[in-house]
């Protein structure tokens, strides 16, 4: 906004001034809001910091798991067909990191449960059949790399999203997005990749102040078969 100082009449008339003090008191207003507005984030920093930590833990296994089914994917030099206890590929370095990445995040006891448009498809491990001194990690682990195996995959992504969970001492619950890729090997029956979309849902609980996931469901929403294309011919005009 430009004055123009040689107008006397406006200083005459006050209008000048007027002006002047409207902008003065919005300027004021303003910096009060920032200020008030500043506290208010303080105070919410310092209030729920350690809630924040602690939160923060916990939505950090939806990652480790990603990162170690990811590992499993890449695993390729693996056995399939495996027993759920086998210790046939605990040499292999992805099968290895993989199994190290699941042992991070999951509880002794841990269960996964795989559901189909809400309904329970498998339980690993299996209930029928599960002691107190089943490796629970370990049949997930050649679960998940006896069915990339034989899918033929060559490797996976699996990204999450939309992490959200509620706390309650010692336990809790968390709810998960998940997009994933997997890519077929050209050895594979299947060429390109499936694509699969479903939502975690998870209970967690503490232990030796570390938060485990002790049981965790995936509902599958979607899959989609995305060929490879043979040939891809693309027309390009001369200019």
């Amino acid at each position: 906004m430009g004055y123009n100082y040689g107008n006397t009449q406006r200083f005459q008339d006050g209008a000048f001034m007027r002006e002047m003090m409207t902008i003065s008191r919005c300027m004021l207003a303003a910096i009060a809001f920032v200020l008030i507005a500043q506290a208010g984030c303080v105070n919410n920093e310092n209030r729920d910091s350690s809630d924040l930590s602690v939160q923060e833990q916990v939505e950090d296994l939806v990652v480790c798991y990603a990162l170690g089914t990811d590992a499993l994917g890449r695993a390729v030099d693996t056995i399939g067909g495996q027993a759920p206890d086998s210790t046939v590929n605990l040499r292999d370095p992805n099968f290895a990191e993989g199994l190290a990445l699941y042992r991070k995040c999951f509880a002794k006891d841990f269960s996964f449960v795989l559901e189909i448009d809400r309904v329970a498809a498998l339980t690993v491990p299996d209930p029928a059949t599960r002691t107190k001194d089943t490796d629970a990690t370990l049949e997930w682990a050649n679960f998940v790399n006896n069915s990339f195996r034989d899918a033929g995959y060559k490797n996976t992504q699996h990204q999450m999203g939309s992490i959200s969970s509620s706390l309650d001492g010692n336990s809790g619950k968390m709810l998960s997005y998940l997009t994933s890729t997997h890519v077929y090997s050209d050895s594979a029956p299947l060429t390109g990749a499936l694509l699969v979309g479903g939502t975690y849902y998870d209970d967690v609980i503490r232990e030796q102040n570390k938060w485990f996931i002790k049981t965790r469901r995936l509902n599958i929403t979607s899959s989609l078969q995305i060929p490879a294309e043979s040939n891809l011919n693309v027309a390009v005009e001369d200019n």
